[in-house]
């Protein structure tokens, strides 16, 4: 090892040990699977999520406390840095969710797997379909506090610009690829709050999405509603794609001879109304968790298109 390595590793060593006593890290891992019956389409078997997570917090000189969080998944690793001025949190990183994606779950799904796309024509966008837009902001910049019982964060994207289709061309070399034009969008804003008003938990928020071409701009937003009584939660949410789209949903979930169970039901008007019903039965068993769903899926204008589906969800965590 050469001086200036040495002097590097030793100056590292020393303030990673000055820092132990107060700073804390800890790793997580979790993988949550499903088998299911496609109504006659045979059985498939997915995953929604196989991760490792890795947290690391600590305080800086000024007092300001600072954390990092780094997820790994099959689609790579993502880092989110926050910084907690006293005066709220900004949070940096390429795994910032938009502030809508963080506050959007939906209260009145009681599936163990099945709850992620919160609206069951998800949550990614395209025509008619809710977006949280997270996947048009990518690496954002957030902001979070508490003010007077109301929660919020702000987030802000970065812009793309769009890009002119290239044509291919044999006679080149090497030879030209041909692709598809790619339309930009302006930072994406998106605002989210949260409250209690009379033991009832409030949700609510919206993104504003703009392209820079030919897409029509749209703001879609998102409101629910989560209460419990005598030992019933009872949920409310409604997923407007500000497109043609929207989404009410509403539920009702209890605890039954050690098992958690509920029922959703969601009602989507769009070009063709579609009417969903959701039974769950999940058994928690230390570090792991098994659930079945039963879905039903009515849409208007005949039978062609209905569906009765039924998902074995397992979950193991540590």
């Amino acid at each position: 090892m050469n001086r200036s390595k040495l002097i590097g590793a030793t100056a590292l060593a020393s303030v990673m040990a000055a820092g132990a006593a107060q700073a804390e890290m800890s790793i997580s891992g979790y993988f949550a699977g499903t088998l299911t019956d496609n109504d006659g389409g045979g059985l498939a078997s997915t995953f929604s999520t196989n991760s490792v997570y890795v947290s690391y917090s600590d305080s800086m000189d000024n007092g300001m406390g600072v954390g990092l969080t780094m997820s790994i998944t099959a689609t790579g690793i993502k880092t989110d840095v926050n910084f907690d001025t006293g005066m709220g949190t900004i949070g940096l990183g390429i795994g910032q969710d938009s502030a809508v994606d963080s506050m959007d779950s939906n209260p009145a799904c009681f599936s163990l797997v099945n709850c992620w796309n919160v609206a069951f024509s998800g949550k990614g966008g395209g025509a008619g379909v809710y977006d949280d837009g997270d996947g048009v902001s990518g690496n954002s910049i957030a902001y979070s506090n508490s003010v007077g019982g109301v929660s919020f964060k702000v987030t802000r994207g970065m812009e793309a610009d769009s890009v002119a289709a290239v044509a291919g061309d044999a006679t080149t070399n090497p030879l030209t690829v041909g692709s598809a034009a790619t339309e930009g969008y302006d930072a994406t804003m998106s605002y989210a709050a949260s409250t209690s008003i009379m033991g009832a938990t409030i949700k609510a928020g919206v993104s504003q999405i703009d392209y820079a071409g030919s897409t029509a701009d749209k703001d879609p937003n998102f409101l629910t509603v989560g209460y419990s009584i005598a030992g019933l939660n009872l949920g409310y949410a409604v997923y407007d794609s500000d497109d043609g789209s929207e989404e009410t949903h509403m539920g009702v979930g209890t605890s039954v001879a050690g098992m958690d169970v509920g029922v959703q039901f969601a009602d989507r008007d769009f070009t063709t109304d579609t009417d969903y019903m959701r039974v769950s039965v999940n058994k928690g068993m230390g570090a792991a968790s098994f659930g079945v769903d039963y879905l039903e899926t009515d849409e208007a204008g005949g039978s062609a298109n209905d569906t009765d589906k039924w998902v074995f969800n397992y979950v193991v965590g540590f």
